[in-house]
């Protein structure tokens, strides 16, 4: 409205226009115009109320919003009026989502709960979170709070731990970090917080002899990430034939159960001698369930040939023979050899890839062990560690593993797509799982 001289009449006062009037002029007209004048009086608080509804109702939503970010990637509830959630409610007002996640990540308890549950859950058999901290687990809490490449994971020469002098007392490090996971265990009983207390310590340990609880080390001489770690040798290549390393990799970091990659129509020349043939002398069944699987994994097993899990630490053969052969070969590996004496005799650690055909060869996307020359052989686990690495499944497991740590929910086969495109932009951030986790949070699909 605009302001009229004060000896305006009511002829001049045009109450439909847009006009500012004075009280005199209220006045005046109230007699004649009064109706009129208590319409746009009514239209005016009408439409201011509403503005204010929906200015209300938008930062309400902004609110909710910003508090769902924080709660998916800190894993724990924030009251709506602490320091982080109006700091969150900030940079929502401004649009400005990606910022709240980068808020999330930077919080304490993004490490302390919802990495470590995510850790935890990959580390063991029986994929639990019920568990103590490990090795394992240090070590994805660590690679992801530094922001380096998460492929080393699964190859690389190192290992995280409390603090930066842990490997001074050797006989210490040896009884608390190799034969035990005392170390772990420690750190969180104390409830400490694992972002300012974890070290990377470069160079793996392997116990080379033990007399009266004296201790000699030596580097490990196949370091492979967290497949070498403690917690992974000690769930998977502790007894049994060694397949078990092989099965538990291509289902934590490829996300495919055994079923999903079995394979009858590969070649059988690496499957060892103790798997019968003629199952119940059936030689079809060995066909068609048995050789399946056994194409594939026993492919691959030949890589953890040298390593088992004796006296409550990981032993590899090349610094310590343990229960192994001449050639360093562990027995396990050859056993039950009179059970079909012409399979496959394991004579050292290579490995060769029988996955590579059918459907295999578009699910798995191999690269090679550097993600650019193609390679079907190896030798030892680190250079399995490099292949799992490099392939394209890698990253879309990774992605559909946050996905679900953050949002709380599995997608459907058929939103396969979703994952690969969060893969694709993992690997654009130069494999950077922070980023990831704030990725799947912002994701339209997780909420």
């Amino acid at each position: 409205l605009l302001v009229l001289p004060n000896n305006s009449g009511c002829d001049n006062l045009n109450i439909d226009n847009t006009f500012f009037f004075t009280c005199v002029d209220v006045v005046k007209c109230l007699g004649s115009q009064r109706g009129e004048l208590m319409r746009i009086i009514a239209t005016a608080l009408f439409i201011s109320t509403g503005l204010m509804s929906s200015a209300h109702g938008q930062t309400q939503a902004q609110k909710d919003d910003a508090k769902w970010i924080l709660e998916r990637i800190t894993g724990v509830k924030w009251a709506a009026d602490s320091a982080l959630a109006q700091e969150a409610l900030a940079l929502a007002i401004q649009n400005n989502r990606a910022g709240i996640a980068a808020l999330a990540t930077k919080q304490a308890q993004f490490l302390n709960v919802t990495v470590k549950n995510f850790g935890l859950k990959m580390s063991t058999r029986e994929e639990t979170i019920r568990i103590p901290l490990n090795d394992f687990t240090a070590s994805i809490m660590g690679v992801t709070r530094d922001e380096s490449d998460a492929r080393e994971l699964l190859y690389g020469n190192f290992f995280y731990a409390g603090n930066a002098n842990v490997m001074a007392d050797t006989n210490a490090f040896a009884k608390d970090l190799l034969k035990s996971n005392r170390h772990y265990e420690q750190l969180d009983n104390r409830r400490n917080d694992m972002g300012a207390m974890l070290v990377r310590i470069n160079s793996q340990r392997i116990i080379a002899d033990e007399q009266d609880n004296n201790f000699t080390l030596m580097p490990s001489p196949d370091p492979a990430g967290v497949l070498s770690s403690r917690a992974w040798i000690e769930a998977h290549a502790v007894a049994g034939t060694n397949r078990r390393p092989v099965e538990y990799t291509f289902r934590q970091f490829m996300c495919l159960p055994i079923e999903k990659w079995a394979d009858a129509a590969a070649s059988d020349v690496r499957i060892g001698r103790d798997i019968d043939r003629f199952p119940g002398g059936d030689h079809t069944k060995f066909q068609t369930t048995c050789k399946a699987c056994h194409n594939v994994m026993d492919g691959f097993r030949g890589a953890w040939s040298r390593w088992n899990f004796e006296n409550d630490a990981p032993l590899q053969s090349r610094v310590r023979r343990g229960n192994s052969n001449g050639a360093g070969i562990m027995n396990k590996m050859n056993r039950n050899n009179n059970i079909y004496a012409g399979g496959y005799v394991t004579t050292d650690d290579s490995w060769i890839n029988n996955a590579e055909r059918g459907v295999n060869l578009t699910t798995m996307g191999f690269r090679g062990l550097d993600g650019r020359t193609p390679a079907s052989t190896g030798e030892g686990i680190n250079s399995f560690g490099r292949l799992i690495a490099n392939s394209q499944r890698f990253s879309t497991c990774m992605a559909k593993r946050v996905f679900e740590a953050v949002c709380r929910k599995e997608l459907a086969e058929k939103d396969l797509s979703v994952y690969q495109a969060m893969g694709n932009q993992f690997e654009a951030s130069s494999y950077n799982l922070k980023k990831l986790f704030e990725t799947a949070a912002l994701n339209p699909r997780c909420k």
